[in-house]
C-alpha cells in the first residue's frame, strides 16, 4: 500500500467508526467492557447517554444504531436524553438532538420547518 494511501484509509475507517480499524490504530476497544453486568439494551443505552454529552452528531447516530440493534425502543433512547437533562445540562441534550434524530431515521430539520409552517 502506498503512504498516501494508509493515511486516507485509517482516516475513513475512523470516520466510520471501523470497530477492528479502530481498536488496531488507536487501541480502543469499542465492545462492551462488563457486558456481564448489564444486558446489551442497556449497555447500548448507557453508551448513548454518554455520547450525547458531547460528541459528534456522526457519534452519536452510531450509538443510537447499536441501541436499536441491541433491542432499544426509539421510546427509550430519546428517554436516555430526558434523564441525562438534568446532569448533562440541556444545552448538550439539544446539541444532541440531531444526531440522535438521523439514527432514529427522523427528519428533524423537516419537521421543525413544517411546524413553522401555517
Amino acid at each position: 500500500m502506498d503512504p498516501a494511501a494508509k493515511y486516507e484509509e485509517i482516516l475513513r475507517q475512523l470516520a466510520i467508526i471501523d470497530e477492528s480499524a479502530v481498536e488496531q490504530h488507536v487501541g480502543l476497544g469499542l465492545g462492551l467492557p462488563g457486558a456481564h453486568l448489564l444486558d446489551a439494551r442497556t449497555a447500548e443505552l448507557t453508551r448513548v447517554a454518554a455520547v450525547a454529552t458531547e460528541a459528534p452528531a456522526f457519534c452519536l447516530e452510531w450509538s443510537v444504531t447499536r441501541a436499536l440493534a441491541a433491542g432499544a425502543t426509539e421510546d427509550e433512547i430519546t428517554g436516555v436524553l430526558l434523564a441525562i437533562a438534568p446532569v448533562a445540562g440541556l444545552g448538550r441534550v439539544v446539541s444532541a438532538v440531531p444526531g440522535l434524530a438521523i439514527g432514529l431515521g427522523y427528519d428533524i430539520e423537516t419537521a421543525l420547518m413544517e411546524a413553522d409552517d401555517p
